[in-house]
């Protein structure tokens, strides 16, 4: 394949342009990795309390004990379905990265 100067100019800048905006992304990537790292601890303190908690503050709650469960607009932690809803999130966000990673990893799709 045979480009003329300008092509070639146009395909080099195209190419800059990329490598900037992988430099602006990276930093953004990292700190998304560890943001995750601090929603995975949120989420192991909150399966926590849903193993080995949450039946008996619900049940004391229907039993009439008085909590304040008012919030800041999310859904209360002892609805029904707010944690176990958020517990199968994580696990299509966390698939959905692992499906990312596992496209960029493979050789398959490697140039070199």
């Amino acid at each position: 394949m045979e480009l003329s100067a300008e092509q070639m100019q146009s395909r080099l800048d195209h190419i800059q342009s990329c490598y900037r905006r992988w430099l602006e992304l990276q930093p953004k990537l990292e700190a998304a990795q560890e943001e995750w790292r601090q929603a995975a601890g949120l989420m192991a303190e909150l399966d926590a309390f849903y193993a080995k908690e949450y039946m008996a503050f619900n049940q004391a709650v229907e039993d009439g004990l008085e909590l304040d469960e008012r919030t800041e607009g999310e859904y209360r932690v002892l609805s029904e379905d707010a944690l176990y809803n958020a517990f199968g999130e994580q696990y299509e966000l966390a698939w959905q990265w692992m499906r990312l990673a596992m496209q960029s990893l493979d050789p398959a799709n490697r140039c070199f």
